[in-house]
């Protein structure tokens, strides 16, 4: 009996040990699929590093890229329809006096808005962070200034035009930042520490038949009011800008007064170098020679201003080149910049 108490004994312990065997191999399988979670997480960690530091940055600066591209396509719409109030303003001229302070609401205002992509370059799940940029009127300053002299070297004419400004900054975190700025009808792309006229203002320089030339110049003010800040948003959602025509005027024509040989045309700007350069290229589509102008570029009191004189020589003396007629027109637009599309 003991024997077969023993066995019994045996048994006894064999069936014991079963369970722990089970329950050795239960903690050996849930090892193994912690293990193996850890694992697969630290796969898909590092193809995300490897994603977000090797790709993410690329995509986003061509995301960047492509969003620059849009603001580019506000702006020039921005000019296009300004332009076309312009028509439309001097099919009715003179309908609306306009001073500094007290734009007339009697006339035809046609009015028009302008959407902008304020921000961009978000790529979902991974980089949905969108870069971000500012609208502003009239932020900086911009003046045109002419000054035509007769025969005799009188001035006949005397005018400045503090002609405003429409800008956008951009703050982008990964593609170069890019400015644009509306400045006396022409649009100025500025990056970096270089700049060019994209889009160009309506200075035109037109030979006559008997070999002088007709200058005609219309000039776009945005209005603003004396004393009052310049208005900024700064956002990375969708913004407008709601324009009002104001007015078109006539200022002078040389034909209504007098004979004229020379005129200066002086720009106050911020880009002076894109404004030498269009200069440059508008007189030589218009086949003047270099001698025939004079282009300089100055600055005073941390101002910078760019000189245009035509005929580059004094009224007294002959030249090959001559003045014929001077024409200046204004156009008057209030832009109002808004938070979402209106």
């Amino acid at each position: 009996m003991l024997k077969q108490g023993g066995q019994k004994v045996k048994k006894n312990n064999r069936s014991k040990e079963k369970p722990e065997k089970k329950s050795f191999s239960h903690s050996e399988t849930a090892t193994s699929t912690v293990i193996g979670v850890v694992l697969l997480l630290g796969i898909i960690f590092s193809v995300f590093a490897i994603i977000r530091i090797g790709y993410v940055p690329e995509w986003k600066n061509d995301a960047e890229y492509s969003h620059m591209n849009n603001v580019y396509e506000d702006m020039a719409d921005l000019k296009s329809k300004i332009d076309m109030m312009t028509v439309v303003l001097a099919l009715n001229p003179d309908s609306s006096y306009i001073s500094s302070s007290n734009p007339g609401s009697s006339a035809l205002q046609p009015i028009m808005t302008v959407p902008f992509h304020m921000g961009g370059g978000e790529i979902p799940f991974v980089g949905p962070i969108k870069s971000s940029g500012s609208l502003a009127v009239n932020k900086d300053s911009c003046t045109m200034g002419i000054v035509v002299k007769e025969p005799s070297g009188t001035e006949a004419y005397i005018k400045s035009l503090n002609c405003g400004t429409i800008t956008y900054n951009s703050q982008n975190r990964y593609y170069v930042n890019q400015n644009f700025s509306y400045e006396c009808g022409a649009l100025i792309l500025d990056q970096g520490k270089q700049s060019v006229m994209t889009l160009y203002p309506s200075i035109r320089f037109s030979r006559t038949p008997t070999n002088e030339y007709d200058v005609s110049i219309n000039a776009i003010r945005i209005f603003q009011k004396p004393y009052v800040p310049p208005q900024v948003i700064s956002s990375n959602k969708e913004c407008s800008l709601r324009l009002t025509g104001l007015d078109y005027r006539s200022l002078y024509d040389s034909d209504k007064v007098g004979d004229v040989n020379q005129f200066v045309l002086t720009i106050s700007t911020t880009h002076p170098e894109a404004w030498e350069q269009y200069f440059k290229g508008l007189l030589d589509d218009a086949d003047i020679e270099s001698e025939d102008y004079c282009l300089t570029l100055s600055e005073k009191n941390g101002e910078n201003f760019v000189s245009l004189t035509f005929p580059s020589k004094p009224p007294s003396e002959s030249s090959s080149t001559r003045l014929n007629r001077v024409r200046l027109s204004e156009t008057v637009i209030k832009a109002e910049p808004g938070i979402g599309l209106r």
